[in-house]
């Protein structure tokens, strides 16, 4: 992989904030009927929950997102509590966005109002933000139904022309499918990372493997994280192909794997470590959120 600015170390993360309903169940779920269930609230929002492991990796977080305009003091405040530096806008119009999840065993569903995230525009930033970090992260809900998702791509593209490494996370299956694959992926195509579970892989490539996944992106990525659950993940860069095993860990709820898991490589990758020992980082990370309730630490 080509060169990063290492110094200085903040990473800048745009994108989602969720109000996060999590209803974790031993049973399969009965309809027409009540099923036994432990409920969670919590804030949430897959690029919002990578900020707050970030931090909680001693790395300095930047955080830019949009929330109803009543929730700018609550959000604001648990961001700062947690350690990121929120730069958020308040939507005088929409609520904030909002997750309703069913987790059961490692399986969830997953009932999305992205609510103000819609309308989230990068034109805010101050380019002071942009200029202090050494890498920028976004997912791909900040593109999918988004009001204006070109803005995004220009947004990247600007921020990757500075030398500042952009790594972008495919994020949904179900919503690449909705925004189409090879739209998904000229809109990203700026990004020095991308990472994937083994599902969107999938399908941004029509692959049958994850191996061959891997390698169909690396065709347009310097580097490809590929993750999948307890077989690991495989990690392409520089023309090899490296194999990153999967911490044993007892799942108690898997929301924010994935997030938990961006926060490990970034940590790495801010801290100058080569993208295989950012992965093997984010392993860790990610086995430890798995045992916790909610998508944050």
């Amino acid at each position: 992989m080509g060169q990063t600015r290492v110094s200085p170390s903040r990473v800048l993360i745009v994108g989602d904030v969720m109000d996060d309903v999590v209803a974790v169940i031993s049973q399969p779920l009965r309809p027409d009927t009540d099923t036994p269930a432990t409920i969670q609230r919590t804030l949430g929002g897959s690029a919002a929950n990578t900020a707050v492991w970030l931090a909680g990796e001693n790395i300095g977080v930047d955080f830019v997102g949009r929330v109803g305009a009543s929730d700018f003091e609550r959000v604001n405040d648990q961001f700062s509590q947690a350690g990121v530096v929120a730069h958020l806008s308040a939507d005088p119009a929409r609520e904030t966005g909002a997750l309703v999840i069913i987790a059961q065993g490692q399986t969830r569903s997953m009932a999305t109002d992205r609510g103000a995230n819609l309308a989230l525009d990068p034109r805010d930033i101050s380019p002071s933000v942009i200029s202090g970090c050494s890498w920028l992260h976004l997912t791909g809900y900040s593109f999918f139904h988004h009001d204006n998702p070109e803005l995004m791509s220009s947004f990247i593209t600007e921020v990757a022309n500075t030398g500042i490494g952009v790594m972008v996370d495919a994020s949904s299956s179900g919503f690449l499918e909705d925004c189409g694959p090879e739209k998904f992926l000229e809109m990203i195509s700026p990004a020095r990372v991308v990472r994937c579970n083994e599902d969107e892989a999938r399908v941004l490539t029509g692959a049958s493997n994850l191996e061959d996944a891997v390698k169909i992106l690396a065709t347009r990525f310097s580097c490809v994280v590929a993750t999948s659950g307890a077989k690991g993940a495989l990690v392409w860069e520089d023309g090899a192909l490296h194999v990153v095993p999967a911490i044993a860990a007892e799942v108690v709820d898997p929301t924010g794997a994935g997030d938990s898991f961006n926060a490990g490589i970034l940590a790495g990758l801010a801290s100058g470590a080569s993208i295989v020992s950012s992965a093997q980082r984010a392993a860790e990370l990610s086995a430890r959120c798995v045992t916790l309730l909610g998508a944050r630490p």
